[in-house]
């Protein structure tokens, strides 16, 4: 059939051809769809239909359900046209050669190839730096013409920039020359490009919430269309000066704990060197096709305060519906049905001819909902579960710790742990229940990669038989806090040391020592660039409330310490309720094991939905376990004040009968 194509030379012999191999498939019952869109096509030939978010907010992953019918209901082959995605493979230059010229590192590069190259990048292992790039090209190795200059390469608090522009050119040799200081640089890549550059199409969405944690922004991004093959994302922001590292993430379940996962990262910055023009890059390239209606956009500020973004624009790879219309008419595409698997049409056999074959464009019309909607009963899958409210009875008797969860509105919680709670609770987190009336409140327990900060006064803890060394005592808030790093700063400009950061604990036998959580060298210059902050990394959890940072001096003056910052973990727990009141998350026993519900098996379901945020109040501690008698069980509703009502009545009346009558008087 291919090759007959092929041979066609003729339009005419071509349409002949498709509307012979291609015409009308088995009936439907259009009722099973959920959702119906007209096409108005007004004349017989090839059309193409461009599909907006609403049919693919409706439609299956891979819009495996589209259905077309012609005007008189018939079902109609199409195709869902999706060129593909074009990629760059990478390769090495021939030679690389660097060389100092007037104070300058010149790079010159033998491309070793003839094909179209998209963008070169220059290794090195520089750990901090910021160049101006001036980028030249030469066709026949002589004449060299300029493409940019002005342009930043850099690696920055973990942001980068390495690669340059080339613009899809071919050249025999490539000249990059930066200015400053010398840097090492240890080789190069080409990316070579492959087919012509896709012009992505917008999809529709808007911020939705945004949220500040330690060293980063996170943005909520609500989508008008899920299962859009997403391709690119651009941050607005008015900022004139910045480098951020981006990621894009979406929630994912590993090992029943709710999770992020990344589907895009990136460098976004705005920077002007040299007395050259503004150069920026504000997109993040992704290749996803979402399936729930919301992604997170985190932004790493480091040390910088929080990039204002004003809005967030998403584009997506181009699709389209590609089918032959043998009369005029009213079209009616179908979509949302759950039962339907993708039909496999002849008319995917000539995608490559018809994607570049003269057709009619179209818009596929506003989405409507299907009168008489009945999915297929014999064939339905089983509905969703409803979310799980209610867990099994428990007895909390031996758990020690508990604080009370206010909720404002029904609906799915989240509920975040605050520094006390996580301190109070096993390290595994197995101990944590939500509870109600006697009753386990099942919960999803999310770890979203994310973290807190705590400003900490370091005080300095001077010990007379070691001049030589600094030490500082730092109190943290609660006793086995899980602290995940500890940021320390200085403006002190000049020096090197190694850290130690310990914990004095007691031995079972009464005796003290000194348990290690961190250690980390850290040394600074004048220069620009040198970093005034130095993070250390905790092996281990601590046990006690005061840590001790120390740092041999030798013969060099003390270090200030500017200020010091302890980040913990961000833990939520995720779950729905009906009722606002009466709820009290308890923990803080070892010997539990971890809770199973089933409300795993909706997991996605239950993380992708709206979220209401959840509050805990004064925590309450029982060491010897937490009484489960009628006034703890009945304590702040309406009915301990109607049972506390009737004991009052009850003794007023008791009292009554035991008073001396009054005599009466003839």
């Amino acid at each position: 059939m291919k090759k007959f194509l092929r041979l066609s030379s003729k339009p005419s012999m071509l349409w002949l051809f498709l509307a012979t191999a291609v015409g009308a498939s088995a009936t439907l019952t259009p009722t099973e769809w959920r959702y119906r869109q007209e096409i108005a096509v007004a004349a017989p030939g090839l059309v193409q239909v461009q599909l907006p978010d609403s049919t693919f907010d409706a439609a299956l992953p891979q819009l495996a359900d589209l259905r077309l019918l012609d005007p008189q209901g018939q079902e109609t082959s199409l195709l869902i046209d999706q060129p593909p995605v074009r990629m760059a493979h990478t390769v090495r230059p021939a030679d690389f050669e660097t060389r100092l010229i007037d104070g300058h590192t010149v790079i010159i590069l033998e491309t070793g190839t003839t094909e179209p190259i998209q963008s070169v990048a220059i290794e090195t292992p520089h750990p901090h730096f910021m160049r101006a790039a001036r980028l030249e090209v030469s066709e026949n190795g002589g004449t060299w013409s300029l493409l940019d200059q002005g342009v930043p390469l850099f690696r920055q608090w973990g942001a980068e920039k390495l690669s340059l522009p080339v613009g899809n050119r071919t050249a025999a040799r490539i000249r990059i020359t930066l200015n400053g200081a010398p840097l090492p640089f240890t080789g190069a890549t080409l990316d070579l490009a492959t087919g012509p550059s896709p012009v992505f199409q917008p999809v529709g969405a808007h911020l939705a919430g945004r949220e500040e944690f330690a060293g980063e922004s996170v943005l909520t991004l609500k989508l008008d269309g899920r299962h859009a093959p997403l391709a690119e994302m651009e941050l607005v922001t008015p900022e004139t000066i910045f480098m951020r590292r981006v990621t894009v993430t979406v929630r994912d379940i590993r090992d029943l704990v709710a999770s992020e996962r990344v589907i895009g990262s990136g460098t976004i910055y705005r920077v002007a060197l040299d007395g050259a023009p503004s150069k920026s890059q504000l997109t993040v390239n992704m290749n996803y096709g979402p399936l729930a209606d919301e992604l997170l956009v985190h932004i790493h500020n480091g040390d910088s305060p929080p990039l204002v973004v004003n809005e967030v624009r998403l584009k997506r790879q181009p699709v389209s519906l590609v089918f032959l219309a043998p009369v005029a008419g009213r079209y009616t595409l179908l979509s949302g049905n759950a039962q339907a698997t993708a039909p496999h049409y002849d008319l995917a056999a000539f995608a490559g001819e018809l994607r570049t074959a003269t057709s009619t464009h179209l818009v596929a019309g506003r989405r409507e909902d299907m009168r008489d909607y009945q999915p297929r009963a014999s064939l339905a899958e089983p509905p969703m579960p409803e979310v799980p409210l209610v867990g099994a009875p428990l007895d909390i008797a031996e758990w020690t710790r508990s604080k009370p969860v206010a909720i404002t509105s029904p609906g799915v919680q989240e509920l975040e742990l605050d520094p006390a709670t996580l301190a109070g609770s096993r390290s595994d987190l197995g101990d944590l229940r939500i509870m109600r009336a006697g009753n386990q409140i099942p919960y999803l327990l999310e770890r979203p990669g994310l973290a807190r900060s705590l400003p900490l006064n370091p005080v300095p803890a001077i010990d007379p038989k070691k001049p030589a060394v600094s030490v500082w005592q730092i109190k943290l808030p609660q006793t086995g806090l899980p602290v995940l790093r500890l940021a320390i700063s200085t403006d002190t400009a000049l020096f090197q040391r190694q850290f130690r950061l310990f914990e004095k604990v007691s031995a079972a036998d009464g005796r003290s020592y000194e348990h290690t959580l961190a250690t980390a060298s850290w040394s600074r210059t004048p220069e620009p660039g040198s970093l005034r902050t130095r993070v250390l990394d905790f092996i281990d959890r601590p046990q006690t409330d005061a840590l001790y940072l120390e740092t041999d001096n030798g013969d060099n003056p003390s270090i200030t310490l500017t200020g010091i910052k302890a980040e913990y973990p961000v833990i939520r727990l995720v779950f729905k309720v009906v009722e606002t009141d009466g709820f009290e998350l308890v923990y803080g026993r070892g010997g539990s094991s971890a809770p199973r519900y089933d409300l795993s098996l909706v997991a996605m379901k239950l993380l992708t939905s709206g979220r209401t945020p959840a509050q805990l109040g004064v925590e309450e501690v029982a060491p010897e376990g937490l009484a489960r008698g009628t006034l703890r069980r009945l304590h702040g509703g309406a009915l301990f004040w109607g049972a506390l009502s009737l004991v009052v009545v009850a003794l007023l009346v008791t009292v009554a009968r035991l008073l001396p009558k009054a005599e009466t008087t003839a």
